[in-house]
C-alpha cells in the first residue's frame, strides 16, 4: 500500500516536473531574446555619459557666464566671437571625450579588438552616422543602439546650451554696438577718423 502510494506520488512528481519544464521551455526563448548583459552595461554607460556631459555643459556654461561679465565691461564684437569659438571647441572636446569613454569600454571588454576600430565604431554609432564595417558580437548587438541614444541625448543637450550661449554672445555684441565700439574694438569716433 505504501509502495502504491509512493508510485502514485512519483507519477505526480513527474507530471509536475514536466509542467515546470514546459513553462521553462515557453519562457526560455523570451529570456534568450532579452539582451540583458548589453542592456545593463549599455544603460549604465548611458547614465555615465549623460553625467559626464552634464558636468561638461555646466563647466562650459560657468565659463561663459564669467567671461561674459568680463567682456561686458569693455565689450567688443571680436571678443564675443572669440568666446563663442572657444565654447564650440570646448563642446567638441566634451563629445570627443565621451566617444573615448565608449571606445575604452569596447576595447576593455574585448568587444572590438583594437583602439582604431573601436574609436571608429564608437564615433560612428555615437553620432548616429552608422557608417562602418565593425559589428559587435551577437550577444552585444543592443549596445550599439544604446550608444546612439546617448549621442542623441547629449547632442540635443549641447544644442540647447549652444542656443543659450549664442543669445548671450549676441547680447554682448549688441552691448558693444550700443557703447559705440567698432568691430575691431576701437571707439567708433576714433575708428571713423582714421
Amino acid at each position: 500500500m505504501i509502495l502504491a502510494f509512493l508510485q502514485g506520488q512519483g507519477t505526480q512528481i513527474v507530471t509536475d516536473a514536466e509542467r515546470e519544464a514546459e513553462q521553462v521551455a515557453r519562457v526560455l526563448p523570451v529570456l534568450q531574446a532579452l539582451p540583458a548583459g548589453d542592456l545593463l552595461l549599455g544603460g549604465l554607460m548611458l547614465v555615465i555619459i549623460v553625467l559626464i556631459h552634464g558636468a561638461g555643459m555646466r563647466l562650459i556654461t560657468g565659463h561663459v557666464l564669467r567671461r561674459s561679465k568680463v567682456i561686458a565691461q569693455h565689450p567688443t564684437e571680436w571678443r564675443a566671437d572669440l568666446l563663442l569659438a572657444g565654447v564650440i571647441i570646448l563642446m567638441l572636446s566634451v563629445h570627443l571625450f565621451e566617444t573615448v569613454v565608449w571606445t575604452t569600454l569596447l576595447v576593455r571588454t574585448h568587444l572590438v579588438s583594437n583602439w582604431s576600430d573601436a574609436g571608429f565604431f564608437a564615433a560612428n554609432t555615437y553620432t548616429t552616422l552608422g557608417y562602418g564595417s565593425v559589428i559587435l558580437p551577437q550577444h552585444w548587438k543592443m549596445l550599439a543602439p544604446i550608444m546612439a541614444i546617448s549621442g542623441m541625448f547629449t547632442f540635443g543637450w549641447t544644442g540647447s546650451v549652444l542656443v543659450d550661449i549664442v543669445g548671450r554672445v549676441n547680447r554682448l555684441k549688441d552691448l558693444a554696438e550700443d557703447r559705440g565700439t567698432s568691430p575691431d574694438g576701437w571707439p567708433a569716433s576714433t575708428a571713423a577718423s582714421d
